[in-house]
């Protein structure tokens, strides 16, 4: 079965509609319909039928391209297990992540492993949790960074950061609840006095909704209004111009914005991100490698952030 231009059919899987599926890879319908009928002819059998929500596999396409994708992750693992018997730092590797986290965490660690190990290849892929576990468990993807509790508990995990979830406070607003300062550490509030500000929500398809409205029933927080969104960077930077206080996890907080930041409680609020792995597959050098620079560089930008931010917020209250 010759399957060079099989990922023609998994954008069709995926997306369900040809004319998409063409925008995407710069070819027109009736090619894209050519290649679909040329593997429809190897089978014998329809791939797809077509539904008032677009393409659907039928059986028989099902079955092909499950095939299709274990005899190319089987390539794939020996030619990274050639790799590895031979010392060759070489192979490609498959990320995803979310579109959110993608900006963020990308530029901390991914020029460093392109410059230590150019003969990797690197392919990023954006994902909501569900699709990303989705790609793990069938191979599509070598490694996630995901928030546990995974939906699949199959799926391999290895947490690999304690990430704080931060209360940030526009500058400009006036913000009257007891500050408690330690030495060396960044200040803390009491849940508890964060009644009557307006507050920057989040989605309710988000995780960071369930914890905000948690932590709103837990301390009976009442703010004076709210506004929802979606996208994570735009609160943060609604927060920085006064809108609101609100929530932001650590690997989004930036020291650019006009905010202070305190950890929630005496003890924080914490949540874990994790690396998570296809199961029942070879993890190559190539993977461990990149997963090791990954952890390095975003542990280490977080002692950094949580260093300069308890120097600064000592010296702001010096001044």
């Amino acid at each position: 079965m010759d399957i060079k231009n099989i990922h023609y059919l998994f954008a069709l899987e995926e997306l369900g509609n040809m004319s998409v599926v063409a925008s995407r890879f710069y070819i027109s319908q009736p090619t894209l319909s050519q290649f679909l009928k040329k593997y429809e002819d190897y089978l014998g059998k329809p791939i797809f039928f077509r539904t008032k929500e677009g393409l659907k596999l039928t059986q028989e396409g099902e079955i092909f391209l499950d095939t299709a994708r274990q005899m190319i992750k089987a390539e794939q693992d020996m030619k990274n297990h050639l790799a590895d018997l031979s010392d060759m730092m070489s192979g490609s590797i498959t990320l995803a992540l979310s579109s959110q986290r993608a900006p963020i965490l990308l530029p901390i660690f991914l020029p460093e492993f392109t410059q230590k190990y150019p003969n990797i290849s690197i392919r990023v892929v954006e994902g909501h949790t569900k699709d990303m576990e989705f790609k793990l468990q069938r191979g599509e993807i070598n490694l996630a960074i995901l928030v546990p509790p995974l939906s699949n508990p199959a799926l391999p995990c290895e947490p690999f950061l304690e990430e704080e979830i931060f209360l940030a406070v526009p500058k400009s607003m006036p913000f009257h609840a007891e500050i408690h300062r330690n030495p060396g550490c960044i200040p803390w509030v009491d849940p508890k006095q964060l009644s009557g500000y307006p507050f920057l929500m989040y989605d309710i398809t988000y995780r960071l909704y369930d914890f905000t409205r948690e932590l709103f029933d837990q301390y009976q927080i009442q703010p004076s209004r709210s506004f929802t969104f979606k996208n994570i960077t735009m609160v943060a930077k609604l927060a920085s111009n006064g809108m609101g206080i609100t929530v932001l996890p650590e690997t989004f907080v930036d020291l650019n914005y006009d905010l202070d930041y305190y950890s929630i409680g005496p003890g924080g609020s914490f949540r874990s991100l994790a690396l998570g792995y296809p199961p029942y597959s070879y993890r190559s050098n190539a993977v461990k490698r990149f997963a090791q620079v990954l952890i390095e560089s975003v542990r280490s930008n977080q002692e950094t952030f949580r260093a300069e931010y308890a120097k600064r917020f000592s010296e702001t209250e010096e001044l």
